[in-house]
């Protein structure tokens, strides 16, 4: 009897795996956004092509992008899937699966604006918790302007609030696209990269993630999503 309960123990745990929770901050175009009232972007693809190979179920959970690391740590997510920049700071709090994607930073401006050349004593909008921030950070004279939202971000820049705007580049070009009085005034090439994240200690899903995407690259998956998504 007790094996029989051992048994069955094990098999619940197998089952209440099978579904992998997935956090994900909706305002991040190309890589997770909302379009027709559907959760869409390139990590939302590679991570279904992923769940396809280990076998799994996803559920998408969308949430501000400084919530995703305190949610991890917390069990409410079992991944980070929103371009999340592989740093060793954030290295020392969840475990990074490889880097699937390497991109780079942009400053923003208005087209009007052409007396900025740099971030000195300008009030410059970021988004709370993203590598953005902490480069801010190394500009003392620079006036952070925070927000979970970088959509509220390039609104304030707009609309004459800030002077500035720090966002990764791929994330920058819809906005150019709709916002044809913003330019980009200067290109930063990232150090690391982009990776999924998992809880510390969560090393056999953090391996489990890497061999799926090699399987997806050698397949050629890999880089039709690049292409849809025109990265």
């Amino acid at each position: 009897m007790k094996k029989l309960i051992i048994l069955l123990a094990f098999v619940m745990q197998i089952f209440a795996q099978d579904l992998i929770k997935v956090g994900m901050s909706p305002g991040f175009a190309p890589f997770g956004y909302i379009k027709d009232e559907k959760i869409v972007g390139f990590d939302i693809d590679l991570v279904n092509e992923i769940a396809k190979v280990l076998d799994i179920k996803v559920e998408f959970v969308p949430m501000d992008f400084d919530a995703l690391m305190g949610a991890v740590k917390l069990g409410k997510i079992d991944v980070i899937a929103s371009g999340l920049s592989n740093t060793p700071a954030r290295a020392k709090n969840v475990e990074f699966s490889d880097i699937y994607y390497t991109g780079s930073n942009c400053f923003l401006r208005l087209k009007s604006r052409t007396d900025i050349k740099d971030l000195n004593n300008l009030v410059v909008g970021v988004q709370l918790g993203s590598i953005q921030a902490a480069m801010l950070n190394e500009i003392p004279s620079a006036k952070p302007f925070l927000n979970s939202e970088i959509s509220n971000l390039i609104l304030a820049l707009v609309n004459g609030k800030i002077d500035a705007v720090i966002v990764d580049k791929l994330v920058a070009r819809g906005y150019l696209n709709t916002y044809k009085e913003i330019e980009i005034f200067k290109d930063i090439k990232e150090k690391g990269g982009t990776s999924f994240a998992f809880a510390k200690g969560n090393i056999k899903l953090r391996d489990d993630f890497n061999k799926a995407l090699e399987i997806i690259k050698s397949q050629g998956i890999y880089e039709k999503l690049l292409e849809k998504y025109e990265m």
